[in-house]
């Protein structure tokens, strides 16, 4: 599971940080899915990409807060070496098929490769901003951010990064944990991140195992601001939600797959 020294790669970032790739990960997160105009998401999308269709002319975005608790090094390593201080994070997240041969709902994944495109990423540290964007182009900006990860509920709030705290709130998220569990320490999954840098769309391979669980929207709640929500087109009612309060992940470089 854990890659050999060989297969590391040390990369530096302006901020003088110096981190290992593939990159390791620890955290807790939780997040809900909503329905969106697949137009406005159409819109968001480069060259390569189509919004995810569920239904005609609609499709979905991903809101998740996540806190992690390691950022880099490795997992069997105890001193940290090569590691970031832990940051908080929000991920707006539009599920996307790169290759897609038709836009209509199911047939739409036949031969397509499913992903997330990444729209939004606020963090809370300078080092992780840029961490995502100067290896994987990730659209990190600083924002403040507020997670409450216990074990009843995982709660997320985010505002606009200001010196008093008191920047225009954004989004406001809430998750209780769902009951039916589809992931264990055991099951690794590997999911699929797309970005832009430097003209190219780049493809992004997540490993992910732990303590994952989907479930009903029962027991998540959702707040957007207006603007992001015209943006988006989207509605503010949950139609699934997601938790994992011990995640772990190994994010790989990212590899171009054609011109934006």
């Amino acid at each position: 599971m854990h890659p050999g020294t060989a297969d590391r790669t040390r990369v530096a970032l302006s901020t003088g940080h110096e981190i290992d790739l593939p990159l390791e990960l620890e955290f807790a997160m939780g997040g809900v899915t909503v329905p969106a105009r697949r137009d406005r998401l159409e819109a968001l999308l480069p060259d390569g990409l189509s919004a995810l269709a569920v239904a005609p002319g609609l499709s979905c975005v991903t809101f998740v807060g996540i806190r992690y608790h390691r950022v880099g090094g490795r997992f069997d390593d105890t001193e940290g070496d090569g590691a970031l201080e832990p940051y908080d994070e929000f991920a707006v997240i539009v599920p996307a098929v790169r290759n897609g041969r038709t836009d209509v709902p199911i047939a739409q994944l036949a031969g397509g490769e499913v992903g997330g495109y990444v729209h939004w990423l606020p963090v809370t540290t300078d080092a992780s901003v840029a961490l995502g964007r100067e290896i994987w182009g990730y659209p990190k900006e600083r924002a403040d951010i507020e997670i409450d990860d216990g074990s009843q509920r995982f709660q997320c709030v985010v505002a606009e990064d200001s010196d008093d705290g008191r920047g225009r709130e954004r989004v406001r998220l809430a998750v209780a944990p769902p009951r039916t569990r589809v992931g264990t320490d055991h099951r690794e999954r590997t999911l699929w991140s797309y970005t832009t840098k430097d003209g190219d769309l780049l493809r992004t391979r997540a490993e992910i195992w732990g303590e994952i669980a989907l479930g009903t929207p029962i027991g998540a709640t959702l707040e957007v601001d207006p603007e992001l929500r015209a943006e988006l087109g989207c509605r503010p009612r949950p139609i699934a939600r997601l938790s994992g309060s011990r995640v772990r992940a190994r994010l790989h470089p990212g590899e171009p797959v054609g011109d934006v």
